[in-house]
């Protein structure tokens, strides 16, 4: 590849940015990075300008929602980063790609206490899956291109790069890096006939999916699967997206406040295939539905991750593929002749109908489960709902149906 002519740091820096695809990206200006300010200024970049730095990370986090690439965002050092600091978190709990800039100061000044100094490392290293700092212009294009990969590789998630102000003006002669693309995680063969050996001895089992990097041909896919295996399906808090709520099979979300009868089909079950989820404090049940480490359950666990394999709970088989990759796979496998579970399956839909056809009164004059039955009647199959994560979610889990991703 031919390396342009010299070019400033911030100049290289959004150069790879227009290379990964990068169409908007969300600021707080600030003096630590006007280099790459400059640089966008002229780039096919849209750029948002925020009022809060939280505000900011959070649009880009539900622009990398929508679109499966990473979402950006631009902060400057000290408060602008710890402003930041809820958009990475949400992204991390989340399992979205997200990369966050943070301007930072120039590199003779480390180590002194300097004007809004921080160690980004420390500071987010808890919470992101990469924390690093760029020390050479002419490394930006590798640094970028592994950020693109680490938020998008296994489980998505955030990755935080501090740009020293000096380094941004320096100028460099390096070639741009080609666009990244995530790389499947195929599941073994091996352990897709296990998958089936397992299914095929069930009398009750239920599938629960959830988690990060989906897209809609994997919904698709699993649909189809459930269809063949009549499996009653169960969405994880918050992925109501991931299995259309009109579907015969589907059987509600496992959330805050969930359906009893829901919670208690799953507690029952002798088989709960998890795909894509980790299956955290909100949809077990604060660490209830499953036993710690070895669910009573058997536990059919696919995840993207090899870390969250039996990071919680021990699984009966764990499956380490991307959701995208497994659903593919699922074509290969082939249901019972005589189903033993459809009755199960049409129960679970009955309990489900029953638990959201009608709201219950609660004191006072607002009454949340008509106003939600009322905007499932009227909300086009297209809207986009945005949610929260406290208690009133219950109302949304309970109530809405989404219909596609």
């Amino acid at each position: 590849m031919t390396s342009p002519g010299p070019r400033s740091g911030g100049q290289i820096l959004v150069d790879q940015l227009v290379a990964q695809g990068v169409e908007h990206a969300f600021c707080v200006p600030g003096e630590s990075y006007l280099a790459v300010l400059d640089a966008l200024h002229d780039a096919k970049v849209q750029v948002t300008v925020c009022r809060q730095e939280g505000g900011a990370a959070m649009m880009a986090d539900a622009t990398a929602r929508l679109t499966g690439r990473p979402g950006v965002c631009f902060v400057t050092r000290g408060p602008g980063a710890t402003n930041a600091s809820p958009g990475v978190h949400i992204a991390e709990h989340d399992s979205v790609p997200l990369i966050l800039f943070i301007g930072q100061i120039e590199r003779g000044m480390r180590g002194r206490g300097a004007f809004q100094e921080m160690d980004y490392r420390a500071f987010f290293g808890s919470t992101a899956k990469w924390v690093t700092e760029i020390d050479d212009a002419a490394r930006i294009p590798e640094i970028v291109s592994r950020a693109f990969h680490v938020a998008m590789q296994g489980r998505p998630g955030p990755v935080v790069i501090a740009l020293p102000e000096d380094m941004l003006t320096d100028l460099a002669s390096v070639a741009d890096a080609p666009r990244v693309e995530p790389a499947p995680i195929w599941p073994g063969l091996t352990q897709m006939a296990e998958l089936q050996k397992m299914l095929w001895a069930a009398k009750r089992p239920i599938a629960i999916v959830g988690g990060g990097g989906w897209t809609p041909k994997a919904t698709e896919a699993f649909q189809r699967f459930a269809e063949r295996f009549d499996l009653p399906v169960a969405v994880s808090f918050r992925r109501a997206m991931l299995f259309s709520g009109e579907h015969p099979n589907f059987a509600g979300e496992i959330g805050i406040g969930p359906n009893p009868k829901l919670k208690a089909r799953i507690e029952s079950a002798d088989l709960v295939l998890l795909v894509g989820g980790r299956m955290s404090e909100m949809p077990s049940q604060s660490y209830t539905l499953f036993d710690v480490p070895r669910p009573r359950q058997a536990l059919a666990h696919v995840h993207a991750s090899a870390e969250e394999l039996g990071r919680v709970y021990h699984p009966a088989l764990g499956i380490l593929a991307t959701p995208p990759a497994f659903c593919a796979q699922l074509e290969s496998l082939q249901p019972p002749n005589a189903i033993a579970w459809s009755a199960e399956t049409r129960a679970a839909r009955e309990d489900y109908l029953g638990w959201t056809e009608q709201a219950p009164a609660i004191p006072g004059p607002v009454q949340l489960g008509e106003i939600f039955l009322w905007l499932r009647r009227r909300l086009p199959e297209d809207a986009i709902v945005t949610n929260g994560a406290g208690n009133y979610a219950i109302w949304p889990g309970r109530f809405l149906r989404y219909r596609r991703f």
